[in-house]
């Protein structure tokens, strides 16, 4: 009876294992539930893989995020497809496969409403800006000869000491700057000119914006549809020393075959997934090389309209990154919506700041602008993406004095056939995007589907 009762205890002891396998081949585990986790996931699930992905935080989605906590759908995260007209933007063909409807919204300069520091409107002609915009180029692209370590900050004071800016109201060049700096999430004194200048020869193909009614989740919702996700499971480390790579979420261990990797570049920044064998030295360079941006947001519900037909305002204040940038939200939501993006130091510095600070502050740049007079908001939302424990910012943008292709490259080069990474930061091109980040995703579901067939 007693060996019996080992023999049982024995048996229990193996079933009761905490690693999770199967018995079928091609095993694909996905770490990370952003739109590149689920693009690769439901790419290779409708393929006939097993996948899994595991996600660390409680819902889908990573930095698209949208909150209907208001009573509709608010974006706190992504806000656009942008560059609809490239080929390699798979959210256009999503979008018209769901039949998901958007309104196109110029983001450049010249669609904006701008306000002095005086509060008075002034006019920004396509003349000043198309003045504007070749000068910066121009001088960027002499630069990247003579002065290659330049940053946009320094071909700005070159510009401005030689009074080629002086024709132009301070409001009009802090809008450009400002415009620049948001897209880039991150300061002028940190963006080098190879970015500018890039960024330029990439618009002139890219197309325009678009706004999504009806959420942008409408997105990730659809790809994770009959995918196994398992939430609130953090990845803590990656062991892929043996034929197969070991997942483990705290003391529960994954098996499979490959693994992708798509947890945003804080994530690794911050060392919150342990490798084993460690990383090597060029893919540690290329997580600590990439530069990783902050953009946040804040929204504001009125009771009213008091801006009128305005659909984007910049307010000229002391720190053109203090709430300056505002977007009407109205047409997308049918409310009366206002919200304001601020990246960079700014942003992470407000990061610490309580809500009534930042309302405060926010509230003052409108009213410099509306008059004192215009209402309190009646709900708002605040976003805090660098405090977000496991996204820790916003997205990778360029690097001053660094090899961005050669790093990003690296970040995307798989170990050994086992574990591959994808996500906007891998992105050579078109890091920042939701549509990057896709494409990265599908790029390494198809690399696994060649190595396993």
């Amino acid at each position: 009876m007693k060996l019996f009762n080992l023999f049982l205890l024995l048996i229990l002891s193996i079933f009761s294992s905490v690693t999770y396998t199967e018995s079928q081949h091609n095993q694909v585990i996905i770490v990370g539930a952003g739109i590149a986790g689920l693009g690769a996931a439901k790419e290779l699930h409708d393929s006939g893989y097993s996948v899994t992905v595991l996600e660390a935080s409680e819902r889908i989605g990573g930095r698209i995020y949208t909150d209907r906590s208001l009573g509709f759908p608010v974006e706190r995260g992504a806000n656009w497809i942008h560059s609809n007209k490239l080929d390699s933007n798979r959210l256009m063909g999503l979008k018209d496969q769901l039949n998901i409807k958007t309104n196109i919204t110029p983001l450049s300069p010249m669609g904006f409403q701008l306000f002095n520091k005086d509060g008075d409107s002034v006019s920004l002609t396509e003349a000043e800006f198309n003045k504007i915009d070749t000068r910066i180029g121009l001088a960027a692209y002499a630069a990247s000869f003579f002065l290659p370590s330049s940053t946009l900050k320094d071909i700005i004071d070159s510009l401005r000491n030689m009074g080629l800016l002086s024709f132009a109201p301070n409001v009009v060049l802090q809008a450009y700057l400002q415009n620049i700096e948001l897209s880039a999430a991150e300061d002028i004194e940190k963006l080098p000119i190879g970015a500018l200048i890039a960024e330029a020869e990439y618009m002139e193909i890219a197309g325009e914006d678009e706004e999504v009614f009806g959420g942008f989740d409408q997105f990730t919702n659809h790809l994770s549809q009959g995918l196994d996700i398992r939430l609130n499971n953090p990845v803590t480390k990656i062991d892929y020393s043996s034929d197969r790579v070991d997942v483990y979420v705290k003391d529960i261990k994954y098996s499979a075959d490959a693994v992708i990797v798509t947890v945003p570049l804080g994530v690794l920044q911050q060392g919150m997934i342990k490798f084993l064998p460690e990383l090597t030295s060029a893919k540690q360079e290329a997580i600590n090389g990439i530069n990783w941006g902050n953009v946040n947001k804040v929204v504001f519900q009125f009771p009213y309209n008091f801006w009128g037909e305005s659909k984007n305002i910049f307010i000229e204040r002391e720190d053109r990154h203090a709430f300056t940038t505002w977007l009407s939200n109205e047409v997308i939501s049918g409310k009366p919506i206002l919200y304001s993006f601020y990246s960079g130091d700014f942003s992470r510095a407000m990061e610490d700041q309580p809500d009534e600070f930042i309302i405060e502050k926010a509230m003052n740049s409108l009213r410099s602008a509306y008059g004192q007079e215009i209402p309190n908001p009646e709900n708002y939302l605040i976003t805090r993406w660098g405090k977000e424990p496991y996204i820790l910012g916003s997205y990778s943008s360029a690097g001053h004095n660094q090899d961005d292709e050669k790093l990003r490259t690296e970040l995307g080069r798989p170990l050994v056939n086992k574990v591959f990474f994808a996500g906007e930061a891998t992105s050579l091109d078109e890091y920042g995007f939701a549509h990057a980040a896709l494409f990265t995703g599908l790029r390494e579901a198809e690399k696994i589907k060649v190595i396993y067939p």
